[in-house]
């Protein structure tokens, strides 16, 4: 299966290895391959998250954690795609 990120969700990720490699380079490594892996067996059908609903556009999604981020994601017939990578202590993007 495909892999899309959303520009909003390579926005996110980019800030947040930024923010990371700043303080703690090594930090911004870890954190960047646990969500790369995370995405990839998330794709790959290995597990599923919890479904939620946008809150600004109602659109019911899936969401899985990988502290302290939520990877925000929908499925579609061939392609994965990565809506957003939200940091959990930012204001909710889901009821």
């Amino acid at each position: 299966m495909r892999i899309q990120l959303a520009p909003e969700a390579v926005d996110d990720l980019t800030a947040a290895i930024e923010y990371l490699h700043e303080r703690n380079p090594r930090a911004a490594v870890a954190m960047s391959a646990a969500v790369f892996d995370a995405i990839e067996r998330l794709a790959a059908s290995a597990f599923e998250g919890p479904e939620r609903q946008l809150r600004t556009t109602g659109e019911f999604v899936r969401s899985w954690p990988v502290r302290p981020y939520r990877i925000y994601y929908r499925r579609e017939p061939e392609v994965f795609v990565v809506l957003r990578i939200h940091h959990a202590a930012r204001r909710p993007i889901t009821r």
